[in-house]
């Protein structure tokens, strides 16, 4: 009795017509794209309206803190102290209609002066953005 097994002949997959056909069907719908008329879809756009909408005018309080942790409002030069910080913004917000507030903080002040101004902002519901100076 004979328990070899029989070798097996490897099936392949013949591919070189396959890509020949491949590349004539690309070079066929190329040439006919070619062909194709642009206006062949149509489109409706939208007219331009003749009158310009201006987007409103958004108004912000600018506040500073320097070194001395002196708070700086619109840039008034007098100083103020933290505890004053949000009677000006209420008489400020009494004449302008602003709805964020700008801080631009020194870098020695800690993060509870920071912090500080960010309730002064919650409490006047204003939405705070934080600028920074420019790398030298």
């Amino acid at each position: 009795m004979n328990f070899r097994k029989r070798e097996r002949e490897a099936s392949e997959v013949e591919t070189g017509a396959l890509a020949d056909i491949l590349f004539f069907l690309l070079m066929f719908f190329l040439m006919i794209s070619t062909l194709a008329s642009p206006d062949a879809i149509r489109l409706l756009l939208p007219k331009a309206d003749s009158t310009k909408v201006t987007p409103p005018v958004v108004e912000s309080i600018r506040v500073s803190v320097d070194a001395n942790n002196n708070f700086f409002i619109d840039g008034n030069a007098q100083p103020f102290v933290l505890g004053q910080v949000d009677g000006q913004i209420k008489e400020i917000l009494k004449t302008k209609k602003a709805n964020s507030l700008i801080i631009s903080i020194d870098k020695s002040r800690t993060v509870q002066d920071l912090t500080d101004v960010y309730d002064l902002a919650a409490k006047n519901n204003l939405s705070m953005v934080m600028a920074a100076e420019k790398k030298k």
